[in-house]
């Protein structure tokens, strides 16, 4: 029996790669080499376009992918930008968001409790992480005919960037930021 889930499901792993060839081309799949076994993509995006940053993007499949935990943000798929770190970005934010809001608590209250929207934290290797946040655990739905794939992950995440940028620019406000309607 394949311990991995790429093993025991080939198929699932060829949807997988056909659909990140189709619509992301220039992204790779590696191995974590930390033991896990766990897969990755990896790429860069500019989805604002010319004037929008550039994200180095690490895709990175849970262990118990298509699955994901009762209650756990993200899915199955764990969006880890590289470059640039969400946690610089957060950083930055969190005190002009208490100059705005009054306090760390009000940040907290509002949303904005890690300085920006619908990001998470969590373990990666040795060193916390902030990840972007791709799928609710009230939303998501895992089965035979629907799961959460790289492809879509990454479709999300790229809104979100879009949405994130256009927020740190002054363009849309905390709310819309906030609400996403993602």
């Amino acid at each position: 029996m394949a311990f991995y889930w790429y093993q025991s499901d080939p198929q699932l792993y060829q949807a997988e790669v056909a659909a990140m060839q189709k619509f992301f081309p220039s992204f790779r799949i590696n191995q974590l080499q930390d033991g896990s076994g766990r897969l990755y993509w990896r790429g860069k995006v500019q989805p604002m376009g010319e004037g929008g940053m550039v994200w180095d993007l690490m895709l990175i499949y849970k262990n118990d992918h298509p699955h994901a935990s009762e209650g756990e943000y993200g899915g199955s798929i764990q969006i880890l930008p590289v470059q640039p770190r969400l946690k610089d970005i957060a950083q930055k934010m969190m005190p002009l968001l208490e100059q705005t809001y009054g306090s760390y608590e009000n940040c907290v209250k509002r949303g904005f409790g890690l300085g920006l929207p619908h990001i998470y934290r969590n373990n990666f290797g040795r060193n916390e992480e902030y990840f972007i946040c791709t799928a609710d655990p009230k939303y998501f739905k895992a089965g035979q005919s629907r799961s959460t794939s790289a492809a879509s992950a990454l479709s999300w995440a790229c809104k979100w960037i879009m949405l994130c940028e256009m927020w740190l620019n002054g363009e849309i406000s905390d709310d819309v930021a906030l609400e996403g309607n993602y």
